[in-house]
């Protein structure tokens, strides 16, 4: 159960990342804020459990990291974001 939350985890961080360069790039400051705080409290989380699983001796843990990672970038890298911060699409092909 431990792979999943850090993959899922990883998703999350990474769309956030995606977003906080959109953000940063159009001076949403207020978006940019509110995605820090959630970017800071998933990467906070995935390093818990992964750190924990390394600990343990689960080197798996390695592959649903990296595997999150590029998932979350492609799925960031899909959603379109309007001038006021909202998601408009979420076209993932």
């Amino acid at each position: 159960m431990v792979l999943i939350w850090v993959f899922i985890f990883q998703v999350l961080f990474n769309i956030f990342k995606v977003l906080e360069i959109r953000y940063t790039l159009h001076h949403q400051t207020r978006q940019l804020m509110m995605n820090s705080i959630w970017m800071n409290l998933v990467s906070l989380a995935s390093t818990f459990y992964s750190i924990d699983a390394l600990l343990k001796g689960n080197f798996a843990v390695i592959i649903f990291y990296i595997a999150g990672n590029l998932v979350g970038k492609y799925i960031g890298m899909k959603i379109e974001v309007n001038e006021r911060g909202e998601s408009v699409s979420s076209n993932l092909y």
